[in-house]
């Protein structure tokens, strides 16, 4: 846990450098950073560790960030109790895909594409629902301030809320990846057919692994809701969302828990610099920029920037076979 706190320790420095300098739209970006880093940690247990490759993970964070927005605009709910709602439907969401999916076999690029279909329907639904306000999306009004609705006038309650989900979602993946679990997950991944034969169940654990990153980047959706004030089909649901977690996930590494949190801290504000200077005259120019990072780190660093000497902080060995193996039930004692 040491890196860990380390981290958290860097985090909250950072927020009260800016807090000081008083600089919101610097704030904003180190918000983002954290909110974006927090979805990719999520995606990434799935994904990175499971071999579970999601291209629909807009829709779990669509689901978070919806049901804090139509609960408090239509019954004035508290995010504390409807954030915990959404959860329990990304849960339920996921816990159907993922049946379904691995009951019949459904996996690599078909499982990426059948996640990708069910993010697409989400959004076509939204866009046609008129409680959820359609194409318009839902505004949040700021009438409720202080920490019982989650607003307040100035960012840096926001940055202290995310770094604690960024936090948690750490020690949350650092806890799973060391327990039985983590290491049924890598084998699930690196090879699902002799993980079975040695007795993994591999529909339970996939199953597990799905429904926790999908209640976890609901809890994520519902936060960035409430920081943004506002949430259409566009911002919390389409597949640009889910492409973009996964990029930032690709360049800063996706089979470690900080390499999310690298290449979002990367992109973000180059992207941010980019419109900065472009200004409209290019509107594209952030995603071809990506597109270009993606392409030269695929050629130079294959497992992102994680893999560059300065940011390890867990042995080369972690991803690996572990003479520490738990031994699956049944198998007289052999090591996975």
């Amino acid at each position: 846990m040491k890196p860990v706190l380390i981290g958290a320790a860097v985090l909250l420095a950072a927020i009260a450098f800016y807090v000081g300098m008083g600089d919101r739209a610097i704030m904003n970006i180190l918000i983002l950073i954290m909110i974006y880093g927090y979805w990719g940690v999520a995606w990434n247990l799935a994904a990175g560790y499971t071999g579970l490759m999601s291209l629909g993970h807009a829709l779990f964070a669509g689901t978070g960030a919806y049901t804090v927005a139509y609960m408090y605009s239509a019954h004035g709910m508290s995010p504390w109790i409807s954030a915990w709602i959404g959860v329990a439907l990304a849960a339920v969401m996921a816990l159907v895909i993922g049946a379904l999916c691995f009951r019949f076999r459904v996996k690599g690029h078909y499982f990426g594409l059948l996640t990708l279909a069910c993010a697409e329907v989400a959004y076509l639904s939204a866009s046609a629902s008129r409680p959820l306000g359609r194409s318009d999306g839902l505004s949040l009004d700021f009438a409720h301030w202080g920490w019982g609705y989650l607003q307040f006038r100035e960012k840096w309650p926001y940055a202290v809320i995310a770094a604690i989900l960024l936090i948690a979602v750490l020690v949350i993946g650092r806890l799973l990846l060391t327990m039985r679990v983590g290491y049924y997950w890598r084998a699930l991944r690196d090879n699902e057919e002799a993980a079975e034969a040695l007795g993994i169940p591999a529909f339970r654990y996939k199953l597990l692994a799905i429904v926790i990153s999908a209640m976890l980047t609901a809890l994520g959706g519902a936060f960035y809701a409430q920081y943004i004030s506002f949430v259409d089909p566009r911002s919390v649901l389409s597949v640009d969302l889910s492409i973009q977690i996964l990029v930032f996930c690709i360049i800063g590494g996706m089979r470690t828990l900080w390499g999310p949190i690298l290449g979002a801290a990367l992109l973000l504000p180059l992207g941010e610099a980019i419109r900065t200077v472009l200004g409209t005259s290019l509107p594209g120019a952030p995603s071809v920029v990506y597109a270009l990072l993606l392409i030269v780190v695929a050629l130079a660093l294959p497992q992102g920037l994680a893999s560059l000497r300065i940011f390890r902080t867990e042995k080369r060995t972690t991803d690996t076979a572990d003479p520490a193996l738990p031994v699956a039930p049944g198998l007289g004692g052999s090591p996975l």
